[in-house]
């Protein structure tokens, strides 16, 4: 029995997977999972190449179209917001009134950051707004009602 081509077919099923290690898209395991499929039909039809390459190309891309979206959505973790970006969504009492053309200060988290309205509103001290983005070291802000 010939095992060169079944081995072929192995070690292309572990590049494909030391790859994917490497990477994480979640692209060439796919084609890990299709060649290793293709192993055991090289094992069974060591000489029929044109059903082999069939095999690994139908299952990698049947793969790739049926499972990968759904081990995505599985996989994929929810992106913790760290640093500033962890302030977006916050809500806060302004400490200094903001004006359209003159920047306030909110109060976040015991630290004091200059803040201006979203829509160029004026926004009372002590009122309480949201955070909507940083914009370099000021805070974009939208009165809640």
């Amino acid at each position: 029995m010939d095992v060169i081509v079944p081995l072929t077919w192995f070690l292309i099923a572990i590049v494909l997977i030391i790859i994917e290690a490497n990477t994480f898209n979640l692209v060439t395991i796919w084609f890990a999972i299709g060649a290793i499929a293709t192993m055991f039909i090289a094992i069974i039809f060591p000489e029929e190449y044109w059903l082999q390459i069939l095999i690994f190309l139908g299952v990698s891309i049947l793969m790739v179209l049926t499972i990968r979206n759904y081990a995505v959505k599985k996989l994929k973790q929810q992106t913790i917001k760290t640093n500033v970006n962890s302030l977006i969504g916050k809500r806060v009492i302004v400490t200094q009134t903001i004006e359209e053309f003159k920047f306030g200060q909110v109060k976040v988290d015991g630290n004091y950051w200059t803040a201006m309205s979203d829509t160029g509103e004026t926004i009372e001290k002590n009122q309480i707004v949201e955070i909507l983005e940083v914009s370099g070291v000021k805070l974009v802000v939208k009165a809640i009602d």
